[in-house]
């Protein structure tokens, strides 16, 4: 193997991605075919993806992945909630994969479709979409084309209280918004300015892929209620 391909690798270890300005040294090999390649094959054996975006090249763990992937007790670390319930995480992985798709629902090289986003909105927004789960929106939704997990995320989110914009408390909606958005900083895919919330570079770079065509589909059949996403 090639010891420039260890190079990157190692450099791709530390946050997940190296970029032209600030990894030029690695950016500079990773340009070789022998060391791209070798990339390739080693993400098949260690399951993950090389994928280039722009000035940076980025390392995605796959779903089989059981080494970079992060598990429930990462999640609490992240949030700094070491004794928070598995269902107020689910609801927060539900409300993540909500505001990921309220950004990047477009088509295309219009993928994103908003710039920035603000709590207040995601509050009221997402309370209508769990509302809407629980049939106790339009008089025309029936409820029944959405998962029995689905319903319970919404109803567990419905039960909190409003709670005050700064809340760390997971039994209020602020609370969990803003635990999620300490995950988001964590992970490098949001910032957040006051009210603002903004997509970073990196997540900007990475939705294409994450929503490639089949799975911006599911994605919009799970959030719509479609039967056949049940429990995805």
């Amino acid at each position: 193997m090639n010891r420039d391909t260890l190079t990157v690798f190692h450099e791709l270890m530390k946050k997940g991605w190296i970029g032209r300005k600030e990894n030029p040294l690695a950016w500079t090999a990773v340009q070789e075919d022998d060391v791209y390649s070798e990339l390739v094959e080693m993400g098949k054996e260690l399951d993950f993806d090389i994928y280039p975006a722009g000035n940076r090249l980025y390392l995605v763990p796959t779903m089989a992945n059981d080494l970079f992937l992060k598990k429930n007790m990462d999640f609490r670390a992240d949030i700094g909630s070491t004794d928070s319930k598995s269902e107020d995480l689910y609801l927060m992985n539900y409300l993540a994969v909500y505001i990921l798709y309220s950004f990047f629902k477009g088509e295309g090289n219009t993928l994103q479709v908003q710039d920035f986003t603000l709590k207040d909105d995601v509050i009221r927004d997402f309370t209508d979409h769990c509302r809407t789960v629980t049939t106790e929106g339009p008089e025309n939704v029936t409820g029944d084309e959405y998962s029995e997990n689905m319903k319970k995320l919404a109803e567990n989110w419905l039960g909190k209280l409003e709670g005050a914009q700064d809340s760390k408390k997971l039994n209020e909606r602020y609370g969990i918004l803003n635990k999620l958005l300490i995950k988001f900083r964590a992970d490098d895919l949001f910032t957040e300015d006051g009210q603002q919330i903004r997509p970073t570079e990196k997540l900007q770079d990475l939705m294409p892929y994450v929503l490639r065509k089949e799975r911006a589909v599911e994605v919009n059949r799970w959030l719509e209620g479609s039967s056949d996403a049940e429990d995805h």
